[in-house]
């Protein structure tokens, strides 16, 4: 591809497909459609080939647990928007939860090793903090899903019924906001909660300690020069 993303722009896009699968999770939640389920799995299919699109890079085999792992997340939300199974919607959990946690690792790699502070920097430290919180979103519905009543205010259903109320919970968690409108009410949900919390704080501690630190090396290699 001509235009394909670059180190240098490449969380631009990862950005916008994050905040893109948020409103619509959103969207769909408050119009109440029928065909949400289904709708949601598209959006999420989106979000894992959007997301391999901008961080895949050239030098890198497909054959690797990097695209391996997003290509069975986009066959199961495939087969699950035709066939509804328990073992389909256990996979679907545990796939994307893989697949967020392995897309929170590349990019922290490569926010925190670039040695600069770009705007593609700042824009990765965004995504990254969108995927802590989707990635607990997704902690929490496999705890509900294997426990059900583990959370109070959560619809019964598919769980693609229940992910606008729980990345909701998750960021509000993320950030220390905690309004009380869903609560954690079993001792899993309850240590996912606190240490969400903990991590939200730790990582905005630990990123703008390093962005200082990159700023300041940045700073003293020009005055040298």
């Amino acid at each position: 591809m001509k235009h394909r993303p670059s180190r240098n722009n490449n969380f631009i896009w990862l950005l916008a497909n994050l905040v893109a699968l948020l409103f619509a999770s959103g969207l769909f939640a408050q119009l109440e459609l029928r065909a949400a389920q289904v709708l949601v799995n598209v959006s999420l299919m989106l979000t894992v080939i959007i997301a391999v699109w901008s961080m895949h890079e050239a030098r890198s085999k497909w054959f690797s647990p990097r695209i391996l792992i997003p290509a069975v997340v986009v066959v199961l939300m495939i087969v699950d928007s035709a066939i509804a199974s328990d073992i389909l919607a256990s996979a679907q959990l545990f796939s994307m939860f893989i697949f967020f946690a392995i897309t929170i690792f590349l990019a922290w790699r490569q926010v925190m090793f670039t040695g600069q502070i770009t705007w593609n920097t700042i824009f990765g430290s965004v995504c990254i903090y969108l995927l802590i919180g989707l990635l607990f979103g997704f902690a929490y519905l496999i705890v509900e899903y294997f426990f059900p009543g583990s959370m109070s205010g959560l619809q019964p259903g598919p769980w693609q019924n229940n992910l606008d109320d729980t990345i909701y919970y998750s960021m509000v968690t993320l950030t220390t906001v905690g309004y009380g409108d869903i609560t954690p009410t079993a001792p899993l949900t309850r240590f996912l909660a606190y240490m969400e919390a903990g991590v939200g704080i730790f990582y905005t501690t630990v990123l703008v300690a390093s962005l200082i630190g990159m700023r300041l090396s940045d700073y003293k290699s020009n005055k040298q020069k």
